[in-house]
């Protein structure tokens, strides 16, 4: 009886403050949504790959090499998954893994015949024993054999939609036919291997016999990988001390002292960035950090309205006391009647969360279903967020009226002083403001180091650049797409390369350079292109001439970084000869520098050269305002010299943007999330001064009477917020510039944080806090006196 008391009681004072009841419930519920989409992200992340059975002992063997600068790779020369598995005990399965891309996958023939794109990889047949992608038709075994093909149900219904798949050939690029021996379960979602096609590995290594033989142990290409699953008991420190000797035995010396071997634990490969993983796990805690806000927001207008009513509450508490409630009965009444919004916030945000789910997934390129609401993780999570909202929220103020003196509160003596000035409640107010703050100044920053990255000057022309793949690097291929394409009206420039000036692709080399008497200590990353590729992106030289064309042209041109690690002015090293790639060459030119990766790196010492066979795409420098008319006569173009392949392209500027990928993500979720910060703060704002007109309306009244002006009014309002906001600034400016100074550590051509960049967050936050208080306290300043005071 007492426990539906107190629920009667509690949907009295809720139904007749409703009010104040609507404002805790828009504030509880906007954070709550939040925090929910927010958990949803973070353990969609933190889920990746946690479904392979014994994932703790599966591990990718990863590389680096150690020259002037340290640089990591997640590839590792491909004879070292046979040679590990036969002189050593350490793995029980060990795989290795070559990425083919999104190759064109040809089904059927004549009018039949239908040209896909789908990731694909050449995989041994123990990749399938390593990682927990279970076979619905076939097993493993099938791939051990040459021209066999394993792809997932989904592609299976894509290629031969009504049919069955087994037995069915398909063609890759044009080239090697394969069949249909297995179908795997989908992959799901949350793996970093994505691959839908998996192809017999004895094919890579007939296709690439220089990259696929076992003595290329100088080659190591990013889409070569190694994994293994270690024996129980077998540890990866262990595995990683016999490394050196394992290099020792295949390479040279002097190569065993450049290279390294590692063990990338399987959990950490979403993770790390430094072997091209998506997300960095700082990255979610920095969005846990910001839910945690979010709920903290709510819970702090709650608890500040509730203890500015105590003085409306203080009789009913004292009334209680008098009838024989103890302490704990009015602590619980109290708590019962947060524990009804706070429950109502929670469905409310359920359904919010529900319906914004699809454009979350839209826009921020996650794959989160529906149905991760229904999980017993995320009901969890609520009922946590409920009960401890519920306790922690309702407990302080429901404690406040437990403690009140009957005596005095049924004598009405407990005065404003008593209530409104509760320390806790100022302390409250800060943190918001700090809040508040602290998540402005981060998005400002953020921002502005993205549009830097996005807008500095890289070096090169990245604008109105189409990059279209080349299926066939034959030489009269070329010059016929060179030829054709280059005189349709509106192509400014055309160059054959193997990629763009800023690319994620790169071929990083040793080479000799004449008359050193000692190694150079660093590689250089070659860029094969032709000699229309500085007119095209806009390069410029600094020194010297172009290199000649040919395939057989022995010239090159270097970037100013290769001279200044020479130790040469451009001059100087003109004429000089150097063996790279195979051949000599002599270098021509000096290109001024450019960025070659993104702003996370510096730049490095780049060599251009002449070499067609590597020419993997074609960069078309096109006048925008013709590329309706100028795609489509392309297209035309290349279906007929390449009538076998698929037509497809995309910018430059957008390649590179995708680059930026994870902070553009990461940024658009700040920008929105602390949009739902603000919003929650001003809403809980609007609140606490709606009560403070309500509260001090008499004294309002009375001061206009007395001769009190509009704008003396308003400052009564605003003074004692504009003192919190100062102290708020107090603490969330140095922290903000500390987190800040941080995450630009990341970025080597990074803003320098100024003082002048967390004016902007400050005006901003007053401008706000004044712009909340006032629509509530001009119309308290402007109200007639006589409807306030007409009661004495």
């Amino acid at each position: 009886m007492m426990q539906l008391h107190w629920f009667k009681t509690a949907w009295r004072n809720i139904h007749s403050n409703r009010f104040f009841a609507f404002i805790n419930l828009i504030g509880l519920t906007a954070g709550f949504a939040g925090a929910m989409l927010i958990f949803c992200l973070v353990y969609y992340h933190l889920s990746f790959d946690n479904f392979h059975l014994d994932g703790d002992r599966i591990y990718r063997m990863v590389s680096a090499s150690h020259y002037e600068e340290d640089d990591y790779s997640q590839g590792v020369p491909q004879p070292v998954g046979k040679a590990f598995r036969n002189d050593y005990i350490y793995g029980e399965y060990i795989a290795m893994r070559s990425s083919l891309g999104e190759p064109q996958v040809t089904v059927g023939s004549g009018a039949a015949k239908k040209i896909f794109n789908s990731e694909a990889a050449y995989v041994e047949a123990d990749y399938f024993r390593i990682f927990n992608y279970p076979f619905i038709r076939g097993n493993a075994a099938v791939l051990t054999a040459p021209d066999q093909a394993v792809i997932t149900e989904k592609e299976a219904k894509r290629f031969f939609p009504g049919r069955d798949p087994v037995g069915q050939q398909i063609v890759i690029n044009n080239g090697n036919a394969y069949t249909i021996a297995g179908v795997l379960k989908d992959i799901p979602s949350n793996t970093s291997n994505r691959q839908q096609l998996y192809l017999s590995y004895a094919n890579y290594r007939k296709a690439n016999p220089w990259m696929g033989g076992d003595s290329s142990w100088a080659a190591v290409s990013s889409g070569v990988q190694c994994f293994v699953k270690l024996r129980p008991g077998i540890s990866a420190a262990a595995v990683e001390k016999v490394f050196p000797a394992f290099l020792s035995k295949y390479i040279s010396p002097e190569g065993a002292k450049h290279a390294s071997l590692f063990l990338q634990p399987l959990s950490d490969i979403h993770f790390n960035r430094t072997y091209d993983g998506q997300t960095e796990k700082k990255q979610l805690w920095v969005l846990a950090t910001v839910g945690l806000f979010l709920v903290l927001m709510a819970g702090i207008n709650f608890v500040n309205l509730a203890t500015a009513r105590l003085f409306y509450r203080s009789r009913e508490a004292g009334v209680r006391k008098v009838l024989g409630s103890s302490p704990s009965q009015i602590r619980w009444q109290f708590i019962t009647e947060t524990a009804i919004l706070v429950f109502t916030s929670t469905i409310l945000s359920l359904l919010t969360a529900y319906a914004a789910l699809p454009s979350f997934n839209q826009l921020f390129d996650t794959t989160i279903s529906s149905a991760a609401l229904y999980q017993p993780v995320f009901i969890g999570f609520s009922l946590a967020l409920f009960v401890t909202v519920s306790l922690l929220v309702g407990y302080y103020p429901g404690t406040l009226l437990s403690r009140l003196k009957p005596a005095e509160t049924i004598r009405g003596k407990l005065g404003v002083a008593r209530t409104a000035g509760v320390p806790l409640r100022k302390v409250l107010v800060v943190s918001q403001f700090a809040i508040v703050l602290f998540m402005i100044s981060c998005t400002l920053i953020i921002s502005r180091q993205m549009k830097a990255s996005m807008d500095t000057d890289i070096g090169f022309n990245k604008t109105g650049i189409v990059m279209v793949d080349v299926p066939n690097q034959d030489l009269s291929v070329i010059e016929t797409i060179r030829q054709r394409v280059g005189m349709l009206a509106g192509v400014n420039g055309l160059s054959f390369c193997y990629s763009s000036p800023m690319s994620n692709m790169y071929n990083l080399n040793d080479f000799e350079f004449e008359n050193a008497t000692a190694k150079t200590g660093f590689r250089i990353n070659e860029k094969a292109a032709d000699t229309s590729y500085l007119h095209t992106f806009g390069l410029h030289l600094v020194a010297g001439r172009n290199m000649t064309g040919g395939d057989t042209a022995a010239t090159c041109l270097v970037n100013e970084t290769f001279v200044k690690r020479m130790k040469y002015t451009p001059e100087q090293i003109l004429g000089r000869k150097m063996t790279a790639f195979g051949r000599k060459v002599v270098i021509t030119g000096v290109v001024k520098d450019f960025h070659t990766n993104d702003f996370h790196e510096e730049i490095a010492p780049v060599c251009l050269v002449s070499n067609y066979r590597s020419y993997g795409r074609c960069a078309v420098a096109m006048d925008m305002r013709k590329a309706k008319q100028l795609l489509p006569a392309m297209e035309k173009v290349w279906k007929e010299v390449f009538p076998d392949y698929g037509w497809s392209y995309n910018f430059l500027d957008d390649n590179i943007r995708d680059m930026y990928h994870a902070e553009e993500t990461l940024l658009k979720l700040i920008q929105i999330f602390s949009s739902l910060v603000i919003l929650v703060g001003c809403i809980g704002l609007f609140g606490m001064v709606s009560f403070i007109a309500v509260q001090r309306k008499k004294e309002i009244g009375v001061r206009k009477v007395l001769g009190a002006s509009v704008t003396s009014i308003l400052w009564l309002f605003m003074k004692e917020f504009l003192q919190l906001l100062l102290m708020a600034l107090l603490v969330a400016i140095p922290v903000a510039w500390y987190v800040m100074h941080q995450w630009l550590q990341d970025f080597a051509f990074r803003v320098t944080l100024k003082p002048g960049y967390f004016v902007m967050p400050v005006l901003i936050t007053t401008v706000l806090v004044l712009l909340t208080i006032s629509v509530k306290s001009v119309r308290a300043a402007l109200s007639n006196p006589v409807h306030s005071l007409k009661n004495e």
